[in-house]
């Protein structure tokens, strides 16, 4: 994976349901902050990009779908692994959906910084406006956040 943040965007035009009624929730990753700012919502964009939904089912499993990729033949694709990816769609999908969990939105964005020296990805959960309940739901939500990974149930 990349050196450089990658940005995962919130885009209800793609969400969806399973077969069981469940809520799917589509995020689009694209490679720079650029391309971050132009993406229009529900359109193919005219710079590389990779749409997935993020499904939470009713058994408590989640998963992430990959649905089109935009400007394939693009040079990002080839130095982006594979299974890079899919680490990287697996775990995102995990950090979208226990967010949901918790606070009851989704998130608007995801950044995704590869830590040095490490297999680990970390994301930066991003919300556009986030009103909890209560003083107490955010004084508990920040004491989750603060305890490490809150959001990886695996």
């Amino acid at each position: 994976m990349s050196d450089s943040p990658l940005y995962l965007i919130y885009d209800p035009a793609f969400d969806d349901m399973d077969a069981e009624g469940c809520p799917g929730f589509g995020f689009i990753l694209v490679f720079d902050e650029q391309d971050l700012d132009n993406y229009q919502s529900g359109e193919n964009p005219p710079f590389p990009a990779v749409s997935m939904l993020f499904t939470d089912h009713a058994d408590g499993s989640i998963s992430g779908d990959l649905l089109g990729w935009a400007q394939l033949d693009a040079e990002i694709f080839q130095q982006f692994p594979l299974g890079q990816f899919f680490q990287l769609m697996e775990q995102a999908a995990q950090v979208a959906i226990n967010a949901y969990r918790q606070v009851g939105q989704v998130p608007d964005k995801l950044i995704a910084q590869l830590l040095p020296d490490d297999d680990l990805i970390q994301f930066d959960v991003q919300f556009a406006t986030l009103e909890l309940s209560d003083a107490e739901a955010e004084s508990q939500l920040a004491k989750q956040m603060m305890s490490g990974r809150p959001y990886l149930d695996s």
